[in-house]
């Protein structure tokens, strides 16, 4: 791995002019992106429609992804980005990957690029499953980014199959008779490792060094990886600005987004969540900022402190008891070598 300092002192191929919304962690996700596959190969990115899409390439306003107002002459600083629909950044990256590898091997390219797909988890899991299956299930040498918030944020903050539970979203509304999503996640980081993914992580920059070793990692890798990032999503998961880092610390350390990696055929890795649930800090902490859990969590106006409303105790222990099986399934699956 290079060093931390080289790294941060790299151009970033992401540069102002994105209308995401401040301290949004898809934006510091894509800068550290930017600074990693900044490695003396060119880079070819694909993009499907998803908030990091349209918050960024709005041409003819201001495109946040460039290296200033000329292409770089260096082969190495140029890269190339492809938009296309919702469902098929996996697709398109194949097909960049295969063009790529055929101009090599006829001599065409000597230096054949890093492709690197981006898209939502709206995008990659409901949507667009198939491609990111098939493409697995195909091995492509290509790294595959989902940037997790939960939602289909883009299209009006919809439920996503990985909606955690009680989760107030537009489709699935807190009523009288419901408590807001009450579908258990799609198991992800699973169902990845089962269709023969060379590597699966999940990691947030808000532990940088980890980011970047899992990343570099992936970019290393001779099959296909995919690199979920939790990013949580101010609009849509309602929480006050400043709080996207600590909130990405609490989601890791409660076990809502657990840092994880796995490479086929070795042991994999779970990353600062402790075994103890004794030890964790408690889930009150990581919900209560945010108001799409308000109806299960408030503020003790004499304590300050988070806690579960009276009467919502069922629902709040269904959510504790979905994050230690998940917790279980990813330990067994850490302690496999699949």
């Amino acid at each position: 791995m290079a060093k931390l300092i080289d790294i941060i002192q790299r151009e970033s191929c992401f540069q102002p002019g994105s209308s995401l919304c401040m301290g949004c962690m898809e934006a510091i996700a894509f800068q550290n992106i930017g600074k990693l596959t900044d490695n003396g190969k060119k880079t070819i990115f694909t993009l499907g429609t998803f908030c990091g899409e349209v918050s960024t390439l709005q041409f003819p306003n201001p495109v946040a992804w460039g290296r200033g107002e000329k292409t770089p002459q260096d082969w190495t600083k140029s890269f190339g980005i492809i938009h296309h629909v919702f469902e098929s950044a996996p697709t398109v990256a194949e097909g960049a990957r295969d063009m790529a590898d055929l101009l090599t091997e006829t001599g065409a390219m000597t230096d054949s690029p890093q492709v690197v797909a981006l898209s939502g988890d709206g995008g990659a899991l409901a949507i667009g499953l198939r491609s990111l299956l098939h493409t697995v299930h195909r091995g492509v040498r290509i790294v595959i980014f989902v940037l997790v918030n939960d939602i289909f944020a883009n299209t009006g903050f919809q439920y996503s199959p990985i909606t955690p539970l009680g989760a107030d979203t537009s489709t699935t509304p807190v009523t009288e008779m419901t408590l807001g999503n009450v579908t258990p996640p799609l198991d992800y980081l699973g169902l990845m490792i089962q269709a023969g993914a060379g590597l699966v992580a999940q990691v947030s920059p808000a532990y940088p060094k980890y980011f970047f070793r899992v990343v570099e990692q992936a970019l290393a890798c001779p099959e296909t990886s995919v690199v979920f990032v939790p990013s949580p999503c101010i609009t849509g998961w309602k929480y006050s600005d400043g709080e996207t880092i600590r909130l990405a610390q609490l989601g890791c350390e409660t076990g809502f987004f657990p840092c994880f990696m796995k490479e086929k055929g070795k042991k994999g890795e779970i990353k600062f969540l402790e075994p103890d649930i004794a030890k964790r800090p408690l889930i009150e902490e990581f919900m209560g900022p945010q108001r799409r859990f308000h109806h299960l969590v408030h503020k003790d106006p004499k304590t300050g402190l988070f806690q579960v409303r009276p009467g919502k105790e069922v629902m709040v222990q269904k959510i504790r008891d979905w994050i230690q099986e998940r917790f279980m399934t990813l330990s067994r699956l850490a302690s496999d070598s699949l």
